[in-house]
């Protein structure tokens, strides 16, 4: 009999057209309209053009170190060493050559040279991320810093606020530069320098390969994913009506006089409807692979978080219905359907990415079905392991364990109204 129960649903679904067009066609459309639409904007925010950026250096570098190791000779005798060390304390040259000259660096970021009256045309121009101005007297007014109780130097740095990206990471490599220096001068005011004393280097090799590994995210993989985990939630409140239909139309007492537990039947929509979610999101992806050519690389861990979210919308389906069933209307599934699901959709991503908007309603859409299985699927897209989706398929576990559990509390002993 569970079985006949399950195979009712199937045949209610093929029946009626337009239940299939909601949840087949329309999501489709959408995700193709999406993909078009938002495709070249999309990739224009994932694309990472080279960072312009401008020296202006007044006054030579060498012929300062060079002046600042004659007057302080005649205060006092200088070994080899330590000319040596003062030597190699420039400033402005490990600036341009070991931080912004780092071969890592050097494929991002584009220095160009430009003489002092250039300058207000290249604010002006718009056509540098960054301006980094060096005045007369820096590398003298830094060593007198580093072997004197002098105040650090600073130059000035001009930055585009239109490129709040570009800007951003600037300011990092930047702060790397003025730690380096600042723990040089440290050193050198407490005598610490030595030969073999040397100063640390910019490392971004390892971040970069890392970043290279990912699969890309494209709108079309962003929106298959999306579309397809808000449509499932349809999926809940289409059951959960056809339920109450059932009710309504006396077949559910009918049900109850072939010996059929109201639990039974309460399960039977928990089990149905995880079955036509799974085919359902197995439809879509399958469309989706031939027409965007969607990669679907490690196919058991979707079909993992593809069950684990049916599971969940099997709750909500079950509960949906017991509200139904208790209040003797379908109140509860088409205010669902009408709007709570735009509300998760929000939540959980299915429009765009929230997690650029707010990180804490980022979090709070990890505990929405959709929002979890959305993000368990760009995570597998990107070649993530079983590990990396366990936090994920926990919170689906959690949820469905929820949604299940208050059900079958909710639902009427008799399957009738209170």
């Amino acid at each position: 009999m569970f079985l006949s129960l399950i195979k009712k649903q199937f045949k209610v679904f093929l029946r009626n057209p337009s239940e299939l067009l909601l949840l087949l066609a329309l999501p489709v459309g959408l995700i193709t309209i999406l993909s078009f639409a938002l495709g070249s904007l999309w990739e224009g925010n994932s694309d990472f053009s080279k960072i312009e950026m401008a020296i202006i250096q007044h006054g030579n570098e060498e012929e300062q170190i060079q002046e600042f190791i004659k007057d302080i000779s005649s205060s006092f005798p200088l070994d080899e060493t330590t000319i040596q060390n003062i030597e190699t304390m420039s400033p402005v040259s490990t600036l341009l050559n070991e931080v912004l000259g780092n071969n890592e660096v050097k494929e991002f970021i584009t220095i160009t040279k430009l003489e002092s009256i250039e300058l207000e045309d290249a604010r002006n121009s718009g056509q540098y991320n960054a301006i980094i101005e060096i005045p007369e007297g820096f590398t003298t007014d830094y060593l007198i810093s580093v072997f004197d109780e002098g105040n650090a130097p600073s130059f000035q740095v001009y930055l585009n606020e239109n490129e709040q990206t570009t800007s951003a990471i600037l300011q990092n490599i930047l702060d790397y530069y003025q730690y380096q220096h600042s723990l040089f001068t440290t050193i050198g005011k407490h005598q610490l320098l030595t030969e073999e004393f040397t100063m640390p280097s910019l490392d971004l090799t390892s971040e970069i390969r890392i970043a290279s590994t990912k699969e890309k995210i494209t709108s079309s993989i962003y929106y298959t994913f999306s579309m397809s985990v808000m449509f499932i939630l349809f999926m809940a409140g289409s059951v959960a009506s056809h339920a109450y239909l059932e009710k309504n139309s006396h077949i559910f007492d009918r049900i109850l006089l072939a010996q059929v537990h109201p639990l039974v039947y309460l399960a039977s929509i928990v089990v149905s409807t995880v079955i036509l979610t799974m085919v359902q999101v197995g439809i879509l992806f399958l469309i989706s692979y031939f027409l965007f050519n969607i990669p679907f690389t490690n196919w058991m861990l979707y079909l993992l978080v593809t069950f684990m979210v049916s599971l969940a919308v099997g709750g909500i389906s079950a509960l949906l219905s017991s509200l139904n069933f208790r209040s003797n209307s379908a109140t509860a599934s088409n205010l669902f359907m009408n709007a709570f699901v735009a509300i998760l959709a929000l939540l959980g991503g299915s429009f765009f990415n929230i997690s650029g908007l707010s990180p804490v309603l980022a979090e709070i859409g990890l505990w929405t079905p959709n929002g979890a299985a959305l993000e368990g699927y760009l995570r597998l897209v990107q070649n993530a392991s079983f590990s990396s989706i366990q936090p994920i398929l926990l919170n689906l576990g959690i949820l469905a364990f929820i949604f299940i559990l208050l059900a079958f509390l909710s639902f009427p002993k008799r399957g009738g109204t209170v």
